[in-house]
């Protein structure tokens, strides 16, 4: 790699990301792999410590842990039907094999077993504490596990245990102890169900007869007969009915159409009435219309044709009407002869069903009088045959249900029975280290990658350029390291003007190069450096920006206007001892302040003090910064500055704290935000960056940590700063031990904390 690039650092970097976004987004997918990587690299010792405490913490829990051993017994469920046989269909036997794996697996077959075995006295299985027969069993169905495949009828019977013969024991006692589970319940049901058959079958008799009394009596009250011991009175009392019913429809049949005789007489029509005569008066009227028609057109009104026509067609008009009105006549008096007749027809056919109603009617009163008389001596003798029959019933069907049930029980179910015994085993099981190590390994592992993707999804810190121009868009014109040490409160001994060939010195004469391309041909150029926060290191930036431009052979001035900053702070311990005079004392002086501002000439001699740049400050706190800095004072400093110096920064403060940020902004040529690496967040960056009123030209990352920023994998030229060590005075780039880089870090997460 060659030095100018290492020197650049970041300053390539970011210009490489304007110029080919395409290309950074396709290096982005390509690396994407690698990034994951580094992800997991920056939180390596958290993963590493929290893998290596689960595996430790499980490993010693085995070891700790007493031996078990499992002993596996085989059982196989038949499935008989009534006879015997076994069962034909496949998805009911495997329901059957499921509900046989049910039980086994139920805590009433476990309270048999610890019952059965006595295990709550047992000293072995309760390894020497008192247990009740609930926590027994509670303990059984925890050590048991009851394995069964779906197309199969085998069911293993797992027993885990202290000790071997224990194991076996109590595995091969679950058969025994469901089949006499089945029988107590088999039995107690099979007695259940004999009571309840006898009990129902007396109670059954009486509801019988008391429902047939019931019956006879609702039935004589209501005029229902049965019949005298058969249904033969009953059907022809049944058609005798159905045939005077159907006689007296016939009646009302025939009455309605006799009524509705005359009516119909009156309603026929006679609009179609006609005869030949009426047929050639009506030829010979249309023939007339057609001659007086063809005469109109070709005589007058008044001509002897006209006129005989017309008097042709009133005579013949007066006939056609005369020999109608006959015709009409001759229909109605036939439609009336018609309707007479037929009235009298249907009024004979009515006569005659009416009296057939009347004899069938009465035949019908004869025959149910006559059945009602037989249902007095019927009820007393059915009373009688019924009851006999009832309890030869009860009896037949009582011993026929008890056969079943017997015969139920013995053959049609699901029963178990024992294929192979368990065995005492002789291997132990448990605990199991090396299986339970691996296990705790890829469990703490994903559970600690999940925690390092947690940490960094709400991680908020803003710790390379390629966040602030995927969030911002800003460039990041150079990342200054972090000093083992703080910047030494005089000029003359700040690390660019001190060490030119260490990496520090590097870094912020490639931030000055970028700061001086924004000046675009100009003279003199004046950049404005501010910071969210206080703390950030602004104004040590400030300072290093113009020590760089001095050692380059530009003359160079800062003017710090953070006025309200409380306390001391290095530019103005710098400007209690450079002899200068205070910056409110040029602000408020009306005369001429060139005569106290003395020009600085860089590079005219070797002393350190000729390469230190010229700080304006203050050497206390203003109390009323605000009429200074919204005054026409600070725009005529900063002219007069512009006319001795070619680089004017101005120290501002920070941008969160007070407005005096956001009025500056606007008097200088470009804005430069300080970014505290590791600090700085998001939000705090994005608030600032709406209170500007002009836009900002780049950034600068101060106080990096090189060695964890390259550690993190960010994928810019600091990850590879270790291999130029050799090209850097200080050494700083050299690879350090893991143990050296953890003190610094907590040494300068301390340091950083203190500021």
């Amino acid at each position: 790699m060659a030095p100018a690039q290492l020197a650049l650092i970041d300053g390539n970097y970011r210009g490489a990301m304007a110029e080919s976004p395409r290309d950074l987004s396709f290096e982005m997918q390509r690396m994407s792999a690698r990034q994951i990587w580094f992800l997991l690299r920056r939180h390596l010792p958290m993963v590493l410590g929290i893998v290596t405490v689960c595996v430790a913490v499980v490993t010693f829990i085995q070891l700790r842990l007493p031996d078990q051993y499992e002993a596996t017994a085989t059982v196989q469920v038949e499935l008989n039907d009534a006879n015997g046989s076994n069962q034909a269909d496949a998805a009911r036997n495997q329901q059957r094999v499921a509900n046989e794996a049910r039980i086994y697996r139920s805590q009433a077959l476990a309270e048999q077993v610890v019952k059965d075995l006595d295990l709550e006295h047992n000293a072995t299985f309760t390894a020497g504490t008192p247990m009740t027969a609930q926590q027994a069993t509670m303990q059984l169905m925890a050590q048991t596990r009851v394995v069964s495949a779906n197309d199969s009828d085998f069911i293993d019977i797992v027993v885990r245990e202290g000790t071997p013969q224990l194991a076996a024991r109590v595995a091969n006692r679950y058969v025994e102890s469901l089949q006499k589970l089945r029988s107590n319940r088999r039995q107690t049901w099979r007695d259940g169900v004999t009571r309840a058959l006898a009990s129902e079958s007396a109670r059954l008799g009486g509801e019988v007869e008391k429902a047939e009394r019931a019956v006879a009596e609702f039935r004589r009250a209501h005029n229902m007969p049965i019949g005298a011991g058969s249904a033969e009175d009953y059907q022809q009392m049944n058609r005798i009915a159905v045939e005077e019913a159907s006689a007296a429809a016939m009646n009302a049949a025939t009455a309605q159409r006799s009524a509705s005789a005359a009516s119909a007489a009156q309603m026929r029509t006679v609009a179609g009435a006609t005869s030949p005569v009426v047929d050639a008066l009506q030829r010979q009227y249309d023939d007339l219309q057609r001659e007086r028609s063809q005469l109109s057109v070709a005589l007058g009104a008044n001509h002897p044709d006209r006129q005989r026509v017309e008097a042709q067609l009133t005579q013949v008009r007066t006939d056609l009407d005369r020999e109608r009105a006959a015709v009409i006549s001759a229909e109605r008096t036939k439609n009336s002869t018609d309707a007479g007749r037929e009235q009298q027809l249907a009024g004979g056919e009515a006569r005659a069903a009416a009296a057939r109603a009347g004899q069938l009617q009465a035949r019908l009163s004869t025959l149910a009088a006559q059945t009602f008389r037989n249902n007095a001596n019927n009820v007393d003798l059915s009373v009688l045959d019924r009851r006999a029959e009832v309890a030869r019933q009860a009896y037949l069907t009582t011993a026929q249900r008890a056969q079943t049930v017997r015969s139920e029980l013995e053959t049609t179910g699901v029963n178990s029975s024992m294929v192979s015994a368990a065995t005492a085993p002789l291997i132990p099981v448990a605990p199991a280290p090396k299986k339970m190590a691996l296990a705790a390994f890829v469990g703490s592992l994903m559970l600690a990658l999940l925690i390092v993707f947690c940490i960094e999804m709400f991680d908020n810190k803003l710790r390379s350029g390629e966040q602030l121009h995927r969030l911002f868009g800003l460039r990041t014109f150079a990342m200054l390291p972090l000093l083992p040490r703080e910047i030494p409160m005089t000029t003359e001994d700040n690390p660019v003007v001190t060490e030119p060939q260490s990496l520090f010195a590097e870094v912020a004469r490639t931030l000055t190069s970028e700061i001086g391309d924004l000046a675009a041909g100009r003279e003199s150029q004046s950049v404005l450096v501010t910071s969210p926060l206080p703390g950030d290191g602004k104004s040590s930036v400030a300072l290093t920006i113009a020590a760089a431009a001095v050692s380059m052979g530009r003359s160079a001035v800062v003017v710090d206007l953070d006025l309200r900053r409380p306390g001391p702070s290095i530019l103005r311990t710098i400007q209690g001892t450079s002899g200068m005079p205070d910056l409110v004392e040029l602000l408020t002086r009306t005369g001429d302040m060139q005569q106290l501002i003395p020009a600085a000439k860089a590079g005219e001699g070797d002393a350190a003090a000729e390469l230190a740049p010229v700080v304006l400050s203050t050497r206390e706190p203003v109390r009323n910064p605000a009429s200074l800095i919204q005054g026409w004072q600070v725009a005529r400093l900063l002219n007069d500055l512009h006319d001795r110096f070619d680089l004017v920064v101005i120290n501002a403060p920070a941008i969160l704290a007070v407005r005096d940020a956001t009025t500056l902004s606007g008097i200088a040529d470009s804005t430069v935000m300080v970014v505290h690496w590791g600090k700085t967040t998001v939000e705090q960056l994005r608030a600032a960056m709406q209170l500007l009123h002009t836009p900002v030209a780049g950034a600068v990352f101060n106080q990096v940590d090189y060695p964890e920023h390259a550690r993190r994998g960010y994928g810019d030229a600091v990850q590879f700063y270790m291999g130029s060590a050799s090209y850097y005075s200080d050494g700083f780039a050299r690879r350090r031990s893991w143990s050296q880089g953890l003190r610094d870090r907590v040494r300068h997460g301390f340091h950083r904390e203190a500021a």
